[in-house]
């Protein structure tokens, strides 16, 4: 009897020990919950987002897109395809033209080279005739100037004779020999001779001035009077160079237009064949047109394909509006992944938006974000390392679910 007791005591402290352990369960949890809502906050919803870059069609033509696949990597300037037009009418026209004008001034450049050389054969040959008609005046010259010279010689003679027949009368006269009358005949014959050597002295200078003019090509006995191969050389040498200015003007034209029908060559290439790339390192998230072997017809504009960029992938979390005091940018936050793992993300608070104003991403975003509810704000979180198993072929997660924990601690 007494043992039945015992036990029935032992129970009742068993069962009072026990709901005491469950009251201090309760209230310890009742506390740590308490005290995570006052240190964290929570997100309602939150799953991760990326950026996507459209690739459009620079140039109108045939759209030949290589195989692509949704989730396949994509390196930076990888070719996915190309664009092929082989008709632009307008450059080709251009072209044409360009190169019309081209022709007509290289056949002007040669008929101005042909004339600039015929130009210049002439003034060889005028060149030669003036030189050969100074010889000419040279030798006349210097022709002239011996024959002053030797009369000079003859009045030189002659005027020795002449004084020395009127110093031989003036002694006759003192003698008694002969009249005074014929020695001042003798006498005046001297001074005439010795005037006649004064002017031949004053001719054969002025015949040596002469000389050097004609070899300087210079006249002095009047004006100057060119010959017929003298001014045909002057016109000829004021025609070449005009003739070479206008070479100068044609050549500056010639080059301007190459240069214009090169850059019309490029535009043509590139309007005939443009190159599909990658902009970034990402992933294919779409391709909008299959084109097959044969292509298909696209506009210049028209999306070819999107891209994401798994360097730019981040959390975006809904939170209940009564926190936004608790939140600001660059505060410290959890990722936790939904996907069964409970792995956790560090990072960081980028972007704080309410209301409509976070429809206006949407349209760059991989995920769209939902209509916000009442009193919600959607804050953007940036990852500091994104997991290994998030890889390509899972389009590096985004669209995943997750749960962010903000550390609203400080």
């Amino acid at each position: 009897m007494f043992k039945g007791i015992s036990i029935q005591i032992q129970r009742q402290q068993l069962f009072r020990a026990l709901r005491l352990l469950f009251i201090f369960s309760l209230v310890a949890a009742a506390a740590w919950f308490l005290w995570q809502r006052q240190t964290r906050v929570f997100s309602r919803v939150g799953y991760l987002n990326g950026t996507l870059l459209n690739i459009y069609a620079r140039i109108p033509g045939t759209l030949i897109l290589y195989p692509l696949q949704p989730g396949q990597l994509l390196s930076k300037g990888q070719e996915i395809g190309r664009i092929e037009n082989e008709r632009n009418p307008q450059l080709e026209t251009d072209r044409q033209n360009l190169e019309t004008r081209l022709a007509v001034a290289q056949r002007q450049r040669q008929v101005l080279l042909q004339k600039r050389r015929s130009r210049q054969q002439l003034i060889a040959e005028l060149s030669h005739y003036q030189q050969e008609q100074t010889r000419l005046e040279v030798r006349f010259a210097q022709e002239a100037l011996q024959r002053a010279l030797a009369e000079l010689r003859e009045a030189q003679e002659a005027l020795t004779l002449a004084r020395l027949e009127a110093e031989r009368y003036s002694q006759l006269v003192r003698q008694g020999a002969v009249s005074q009358q014929r020695a001042d005949e003798a006498v005046y014959n001297a001074r005439q001779a010795e005037q006649v050597v004064k002017n031949k002295q004053a001719e054969l200078r002025r015949y040596q001035t002469n000389l050097e003019a004609f070899r300087k090509g210079l006249q002095l006995d009047s004006a100057r009077t060119f010959s017929f191969p003298q001014i045909r050389l002057i016109d000829l040498q004021i025609e070449v160079v005009n003739i070479e200015g206008q070479i100068a003007e044609v050549e500056a034209t010639i080059a301007e237009l190459k240069k214009e029908i090169t850059n019309i060559k490029q535009q043509l290439a590139l309007q005939r064949l443009a190159r599909i790339q990658s902009p970034i390192r990402g992933v294919v998230w779409s391709v909008i047109h299959k084109s097959g072997t044969l292509g298909i017809p696209i506009s210049a504009g028209d999306p070819v394909a999107k891209v994401l960029d798994c360097n730019d992938v981040w959390a975006t979390a809904l939170v209940a509006e009564r926190e936004n005091a608790r939140l600001r940018v660059g505060q410290p936050a959890i990722v936790r992944l939904l996907d069964g793992s409970d792995r956790r993300i560090s990072g960081w608070v980028r972007a704080i938006r309410g209301g409509p104003g976070k429809v206006v991403v949407g349209e760059t975003v991989a995920v769209p974000p939902p209509d916000l509810v009442r009193n919600e704000l959607a804050v953007d979180v940036t990852l500091n390392q994104l997991p290994p198993e998030l890889s390509a072929q899972r389009f590096c997660g985004v669209g995943q679910s997750v749960e962010v924990v903000f550390d609203a601690r400080s």
